[in-house]
């Protein structure tokens, strides 16, 4: 497999006064005149800021289920779904303004998407005090271990499993005094010391860690202290925006010493190489939680979203998975009260159960009173009971000649 990223091109109007009413009218199912009142799910994704290069395939996956589920009839007797969108920003305030609309001027059953912690830290309590369920594809720990009445699904790893993989990485290559330069974030300040705790654990040290604050116009100060120390390898956890600018001090400066990083930084779907070009960006090796590549559902969905069959999507399957599991629970319960219907999302996702694959044969084993195990496009979705989801693994990668190559999965 050589990782090759799938970009889509479609022009998003996505600026705030226009961007239900113009979404509305490219919604994938036109409903009649007498028809039932359709189930409204709003998406807060990025398409601008930092990691703008996820909105549109979050979008594509999402509006994917939405077409398929309307054209065999809907939910609840013929109730359509009807997605709004808005933009992040890649913004806390930005993700709160969006949730704010969603809720009170658009009235939806539940808000879907969530990339990135600190747009869902800022959102949650809305949401909550809403009583309308948020599924997120964002890592910090604080996001589901908080209380939130059962309102809350988490369709990614946590952050605290991200920094033993790291670790692992890094050891693997004999990188044992090692050294952590990483952005002032809840995602990342979360898998910094699980980071430390897998390092010391197998014998190695961490000899200097380094927090920076994001969008800083400069990292040179930062980048001078953590490599100066002469560690094996330094882990960069961060987006980016700041690991470009980091990687490019790097370089500047003269420094040779091996980086590791996550996936949203070292690849933003081949953003960061496009940045910095392929000689500063060799050798870096990156992770990130993944889907069942070799899967066939997995296969299908690539098929389905028209790419090319070894395009990794890291987000997509994730907001395809929460529309799924969002419509099989609402018909599951019978109802869109969130209350309700958040309460049988295990029942729909998790065994035991018949294992189906496909959103649409799902709600036909429902509807016929039979217990389902639905796997989706981005993983098992398997839950917890605070809403964590269950065995991600992790694909870990690393640029060559202007390329991501796979090395491993790592559960």
């Amino acid at each position: 497999m050589t990782g090759r990223k799938y970009t889509l091109t479609r022009r998003h109007l996505l600026h705030r006064g226009t961007a239900a009413a113009t979404l509305a009218l490219a919604a994938p199912w036109v409903r009649p005149a007498h028809a039932a009142e359709p189930i409204r799910i709003g998406i807060v994704i990025p398409f601008t800021g930092a990691s703008g290069v996820y909105g549109s395939e979050m979008e594509q996956a999402a509006r994917l289920v939405a077409r398929r589920i309307n054209e065999a009839g809907g939910l609840l007797g013929g109730r359509s779904l009807e997605l709004i969108i808005e933009d992040s920003e890649s913004q806390p305030t930005s993700g709160v303004v969006a949730t704010r609309k969603l809720l009170e001027v658009n009235r939806v059953e539940a808000i879907i998407g969530y990339w990135g912690s600190p747009i869902a830290m800022a959102s949650k309590q809305l949401l909550i005090d809403a009583g309308k369920v948020m599924m997120v594809s964002c890592a910090a720990n604080a996001v589901t271990e908080d209380p939130h009445d059962g309102l809350i699904w988490r369709f990614q790893a946590k952050s605290t499993q991200w920094g033993p993989v790291g670790a692992r990485i890094m050891l693997n290559k004999g990188e044992r005094r090692v050294a952590v330069l990483a952005q002032q974030n809840p995602f990342v300040i979360s898998m910094v010391e699980p980071f430390r705790a897998e390092i010391e654990r197998q014998g190695g040290e961490v000899i200097r860690e380094v927090i920076y604050n994001p969008d800083q116009p400069s990292y040179r100060a930062e980048v001078e202290e953590i490599f100066g120390t002469d560690p094996d390898g330094v882990f960069i956890p961060g987006l980016l925006t700041d690991f470009t600018s980091i990687v490019k001090e790097y370089y500047r400066a003269g420094f040779d010493t091996p980086i590791t990083s996550l996936s949203i930084a070292a690849d933003a779907n081949g953003k960061f190489i496009e940045n910095v070009g392929a000689e500063l960006a060799e050798g870096i090796h990156h992770f990130q939680p993944a889907p069942p590549l070799d899967s066939p559902n997995y296969k299908r969905f690539v098929r389905e979203m028209g790419a090319p069959e070894d395009t990794i999507f890291l987000f997509a399957g994730n907001a395809y998975d929460q529309l799924s599991v969002a419509a099989l629970a609402i018909e599951k319960a019978g109802t869109t009260e969130a209350r309700q219907w958040t309460r049988v999302i295990p029942a729909v996702s998790n065994p035991p159960g018949t294992r189906v694959l496909d959103p649409v044969e799902a709600l036909e084993l429902v509807r016929r009173g039979e217990e389902i195990d639905f796997i989706g496009a981005g993983s098992d979705c398997d839950f917890n009971d605070i809403g964590d989801q269950l065995n991600r693994h992790f694909l870990h990668r690393v640029i060559r000649d202007g390329r991501n190559e796979k090395v491993q999965v790592i559960a």
